[in-house]
């Protein structure tokens, strides 16, 4: 939960110019990306290097375990529950069913308590025993009803079974809505109350949902189901909602109930007759609900009931068959073998006809395979229509006048390829019901591919049907996409997966609903795509262009619709070969950047494509503001010290965190951080002096206890010690790793035995905090507990441009002493040895004098210390001709007029984890030089918006100098385009978004880790 809805990113304020390939030398993008590929082959063996004396690797605990350590029911949860509840304008009387035949007692009484201790208390439970021969179950029963009034019991004379005794109970029921229970499962202490807490904010309600996991035969929680958000064709696949199921009253009656004949899978049968009846089909996106696997139970396997399977499969029939789309519905012979009952229909090969549009431009090898893949589907009514973009191959002219299908010429536009328009112009041109969009370089699999789409095309309110694509290799290349991978962008579901992988929840085999999906091989009504105008060839000439388009028709209330059963192989990239486009990647942020995936769960990851759960709390609404330590290493105007000000005071501001500082040196930040109304204590290390590790972090621990505080924030690696005594006092943290610099070695100083401690204390945090996932990487080893996670540091652009805005570029060159024409080269940052800046006075040796004569070279941040007095001498001993041109400058306020002034930006680094001045070069439009170095690679895309040189290789770095200082349009290409990538990232306000909702997290989960040892 965040303190409100964050503002987009401004909006592009012109169309897409040519792409980067058009513009730039191939050869810079080549270059960049074998040097980037070089420096990670020289640094591959860091994990090879020797650990402190006494510590060990831990093990890395199973993914669900690591999600249950910090959602464990505990006492400030239940009192944010309490007090949501208590918020309620109405409560509502829930009535829980519960049929019972022949109850394991044990697992009887729990899942009667389970009901009885709800935070919730307006409830009914409704039992009917479907006459059960042992007695001790009749006197369980009766016994539980005399306890509490609120339980309420019949006894039927003759077995009839589930359907029969469930509908009994609902006819006991006074309540307005009713919620299912077997006999043997248990409901999480909040699941009534986040059910009541749903029904009042969505009074149309008429179904309601959670997530669930299982209890295994030792009472251990596993197999969780984190579910989509109502996805009505994932439904016709399997009965995905589960449990916590929840109908409204009225709308079970008025549906008859139960069905008789439906055994096995008469709750599936009752969602798929009711769901198109509901005004509102909602999502709880938590676990409230525990499935119990015993020997015997649908929970165990489908095998264990198999009659089930042809229940389900029968109730699916009958929700084809009222839908009017002609479908027989099987189980899958892969769904049958791994005993699951998954259903998908088989639809016929005769229907509406199709244009397979197919863009193509040289490359007649591609074509060829995939029209003669097109001969073998099994779909009667298609036609393909060739767009040829202008091909000048000899050989693929001659087959493009061979082939039997229509083919249209559209050569690129004036800004050149643009496969939008290509599309656009195509479907103009052509007469059909349906058209599908086709890669030039995919083959289909299976004949009955198009049959599969259109089937499914033509359900009512399904805007556009997408395929399963494979890499040649067999591993899925496409499986619907996901909104958000890849740092809030969007990317294909479950990438890289065999294909023989079901995916989790077998969602990679499974037809369902997704965010949108790919254009290479998209299936959509004419009329549709003419209604929204097709592509947008302003924002998304290359890239985007499809996702955006099945986000328009969501918008509109359209689905979008993964057929699984529709398998291509795509020859990812192998048409164009083009890269992304900066200005289409940072459209798209601006456009979607804070949009949310209906389909994806919140508690599966976004770190990659395999819907892995990743260990997070849920947090639904606002707290009080936290009252947080933030331990900082330094109070200096520099990189991570800064970066900590400005995130307390956002955080502060916006209501997060009600902040104290701690730090061991003073410095003039401490007068900013008490500007802002925040308290500053500074006080010696806690390791001072300290004659035993033990005895200095219990010291600090109890000055934190004074302070009061409920969360601990530690910045960089140096603050460990705020992690160790968060931990002691069982409060939880948050540690921001900022540092690059070897794990291994890093607390050496220290000796052997607090460099092991601190290093355990990576298994404490309820997140470590990395600013790039280089640097993540670098640490994976110590991720023991799934706590780690990536947030982009941001800039306040708005203030950045402003500033540049106010200040006359020329006047402010004077001002600071230089000629308004020369070509100003900047090195910004602490000068110190892990900078590298003597690199930047070694490469003005090897420029021509032509070049440096137009030249200045500023080398701004010197400090005094040996890697400066190194520095200087350097630069003196250059020939006097060059030594005029290169300042060395001292640390200074003003870094943003140097900024502002400056042509080119350098960076010089030996070890960087996200630097902030990479970003501020970006933001003021200046192409980069820089190292490839951990998370640079993250800013900087080489050839396109910068180059990248091997650290000490000056040659390298003078040359890539030289060929910027002599192409001024080279030089606003670069800039511009880093502008572009700059918009496609963090900025400012949603990285604190980030960080606020770690740290409401974090406090959520009440305690800190109980780490294994």
């Amino acid at each position: 939960m965040t303190s409100g809805k964050p503002k987009p990113f401004p909006a592009i304020p012109h169309a897409v110019s040519e792409h980067p390939s058009a513009s730039l030398p191939s050869s810079l993008r080549e270059q960049s990306i074998a040097v980037a590929r070089e420096w990670r082959r020289r640094n591959a063996n860091r994990g090879t290097l020797p650990m402190p004396e006494g510590f060990w690797v831990k093990p890395t605990i199973d993914p669900y375990e690591a999600w249950l350590e910090v959602n464990r029911w505990n006492e400030r949860r239940e009192k944010v529950h309490r007090t949501q509840i208590d918020k309620l304008k109405r409560r509502p009387l829930l009535s829980v069913i519960m049929p019972v035949y022949h109850p394991h007692i044990p697992y009887l009484d729990q899942a009667i308590e389970s009901v009885r201790r709800q935070a919730y208390s307006e409830w009914e439970l409704c039992i009917v025993d479907d006459a059960s021969t042992d007695p001790s179950v009749r006197e369980a029963i009766r016994r539980w009803s005399r306890t509490d009034g609120r339980i309420r019991a019949s006894f039927s004379e003759n077995n009839e079974h589930i359907s029969v005794a469930t509908n009994k109970a609902v006819a006991m029921a006074s309540g307005e809505f009713l919620a299912f229970l077997d006999q043997d499962d248990v409901l999480t202490p909040d699941a009534l109350g986040e059910v009541a807490a749903y029904a009042n904010a969505h009074p149309d309600a008429d179904i309601i949902y959670s997530d669930d996991d299982k209890l295994d035969t030792a009472g251990r929680r596993v197999a969780p189901q984190f579910k989509p958000g109502w996805s009505p064709e994932l439904l016709l696949s399997y009965m995905y909602f589960g449990h916590l199921f929840v109908v409204r009253t009225a709308l079970f009656r008025a549906a008859g109930g139960m069905r008789r004949g439906f055994e096995g899978s008469q709750d599936y049968d009752l969602a798929l007759r009711i769901a198109d009846k509901a005004r509102r089909i909602g999502h709880i996106p938590r676990i409230l609900y525990h499935w119990r696997i015993h020997p015997g139970s649908t929970s165990s396997g489908g095998g264990a009931k198999p009659y089930s399977f042809e229940a389900g499969r029968k109730a699916a029939q009958d929700a084809w068959d009222r839908s009017g789309v002609r479908a027989r519905v099987v189980q899958p012979d892969w769904a049958f073998q791994a005993g699951l009952g998954i259903f998908a229909p088989v639809f016929p090969d005769d229907g509406p006809k199709v244009v397979i549009v197919i863009c193509t431009r040289n490359r007649h090898g591609l074509l060829r395979n995939c029209l003669e893949s097109l001969e073998r589907t099994s779909y009667r009514n298609w036609e393909a229509v060739i767009v040829d973009n202008g091909s000048d191959d000899p050989e693929s002219i001659r087959y493009l006048q061979s082939v039997r299908h229509r083919v249209i010429q559209i050569p690129d536009s004036a800004d050149g390829f643009d496969y939008a328009r290509l599309n656009n112009e195509a479907v103009k041109r052509i007469d059909a019901e349906y058209v599908l969009f086709l890669n030039n370089d995919t083959e289909a699999l299976k004949p009955q591919w198009l049959s599969q789409m259109v089937g499914w095309a033509q359900r009512q309110g399904v805007g556009a049907v997408g395929a399963r694509l494979l890499f040649p290799d067999g591993h899925i290349q496409h499986a619907g996409v996901t909104h958000g991978l890849y740092k809030g962008m969007a990317g294909p579901s479950f990438k890289r997966l065999p294909a023989r992988d079901n995916g989790y929840m077998s969602l990679a085999r499974a037809n369902r609903n997704c965010a949108a999906v790919t254009g290479a091989c998209l299936l959509t009504p004419r009329k549709l795509f003419m209604k929204f105008g097709g592509f947008d060839e302003r924002a998304f000439k290359v890239a985007y262009n499809d996702v955006d388009y099945g986000y328009r028709l969501r918008a509109a209330g359209y689905r979008i619709v993964y057929c699984a059963d529709a398998e291509l192989t795509h020859h990812e990239g192998a048409s164009r070969g083009f890269v992304d486009h900066p200005a289409e990647a940072a459209a798209f942020r601006a456009k979607y950047g804070f949009a949310t995936d209906p389909y994806y769960n919140d508690n599966l990851s976004l770190d990659n494509e395999r819907f892995d759960i990743r260990s997070k709390t849920a947090v639904t609404e606002r707290f009080q503001p936290i009252p947080a330590l933030m331990c900082a290493y330094n109070l200096n105007w520099e990189g991570s010290a800064y970066s900590q000000f400005e995130l307390t005071v956002l955080l502060k501001d916006k209501g997060i965190i009600d902040p104290i500082v701690y730090c061991a040196q003073d410095g003039p930040l401490r007068q900013a951080y008490e500007k802002q109304g925040i308290r500053v204590e500074v006080a010696p290390h806690p390791l001072t002096n300290a004659w035993s590790y033990d005895s200095a972090i219990d010291r600090f621990a109890g000055r934190i206890g004074e302070w009061n505080v409920q969360l601990v924030y530690a910045n960089t690696l140096e603050t460990f010690y705020g992690i160790e005594a968060a931990k002691r006092l069982n409060v939880p943290s948050v540690w921001n790793v900022r540092e690059s610099e070897p794990w291994q070695t890093y607390y050496d100083r220290f000796g052997s035995e607090i460099a092991a401690r601190a290093l355990g204390c990576f298994a404490y945090p309820y997140r470590v905090v990395f600013v790039s996932d280089a640097t993540r990487s670098e640490f994976r080893n110590l991720e023991s507990r799934l706590n780690f996670e990536t947030i982009h540091s941001g800039l306040d652009r708005k203030r950045l441009l402003l500033h540049l805005r106010q200040e006359d570029r020329n006047k402010l060159r004077s001002a600071l002493g230089f000629a308004g024409d020369e070509c100003i080269v900047l090195l910004l940052g602490t000068v110190c040895e892990r900078k590298g800046q003597i690199d930047l006075a070694e490469a003005t040796l090897r420029m021509t004098r032509e070049t440096v004569s137009k030249c200045r070279f500023l080398i701004v941040g010197d400090r005094h210390g040996e890697y400066s007095e190194r520095l200087r001498w350097r630069v003196e001993s250059l020939p006097p001709d060059l030594r005029t041109r290169v300042h060395v400058i001292p640390e200074t306020s003003e870094a943003p007029s140097y900024m502002a002034i400056a042509d080119i930006a350098v960076c010089t680094s030996r070890v960087e984890s996200f630097p902030r001045v990479i970003l501020e070069a970006m933001a003021y439009g200046l192409p980069i030089v820089t190292t490839p170095v951990y998370g640079i690679t993250e800013q900087v895309q080489g050839g396109i918006s910068g180059l990248f040189y091997m650290p000490g290789d000056t040659a390298t770095l003078a040359r890539h100098i030289e060929t910027l200082a002599n192409d001024p349009a080279l030089r606003r290409t670069m800039g511009t385009y880093g502008r572009y990538l700059l918009d496609s990232m963090n900025d400012s306000e949603a990285m604190a978004i980030a960080y606020g909702n770690v740290f409401q997290e974090a406090w959520l989960s009440g305690e800190a880790r109980a780490c294994a040892e």
